[in-house]
């Protein structure tokens, strides 16, 4: 909860602005293997491929085997491991709740070392039924809303039709009921 109120006094926002729609946050973890195979991105061989991840914040632990890199400035930027820290990815989620002024962080895994890699993702994203619309500190005439409004468990849902061939959110245990029931987990690339 202190990195909500990190972003909101970064956004000018009352400190807890965004706790009301952290009461029941959807939460996943997922612990991630990299097998020993060295990446050839050239080849298309990757440990996991450019994606960003589709919600609010990711806190990421890792061992001390390098391979996370971030897109900056047009080019791969490799985030060295350092103990006892966490990393942390700003998601689509923020990006669309800020109107594009926090980016989502785009990010990939290579393997140089030719070290298995374990990396564990934390995925917190709002309740399901938060209201996910750029803020008006986000907004002027200058910069309109970018994003229509939504609401975070749509957000999301969108997200997985979007890159899972044959998701239906109609189908049995793939809609809100299930979502909101057994949380959410992110895409299949790794982070």
């Amino acid at each position: 909860m202190r990195l909500l109120r990190l972003l909101a006094l970064s956004l000018a926002l009352p400190a807890d602005y965004f706790a009301p729609h952290f009461t029941h946050p959807m939460v996943a973890l997922r612990p991630l293997h990299y097998t020993a195979e060295v990446s050839a991105p050239a080849s298309g061989v990757f440990g996991a491929g450019a994606h960003s991840d589709y919600g609010m914040l990711t806190l990421l632990a890792t061992d001390e085997v390098p391979g996370l890199q971030v897109h900056l400035d047009g080019s791969w930027q490799a985030v060295q491991p350092l103990a006892g820290a966490f990393i942390v990815n700003l998601g689509d989620m923020l990006e669309r709740w800020t109107n594009g002024l926090f980016k989502s962080t785009l990010h990939r895994v290579i393997n140089t070392t030719g070290q298995e890699r374990y990396s564990i993702p934390f995925f917190f994203e709002p309740n399901f039924t938060t209201r996910v619309e750029c803020l008006p500190c986000c907004v002027t005439e200058e910069r309109p809303p970018a994003y229509p409004p939504t609401t975070a468990g749509e957000h999301l849902l969108a997200k997985y039709a979007q890159t899972h061939a044959g998701y239906d959110v109609n189908k049995k245990g793939n809609g809100p009921a299930a979502a909101t029931g057994a949380q959410h987990a992110e895409p299949p690339a790794g982070s």
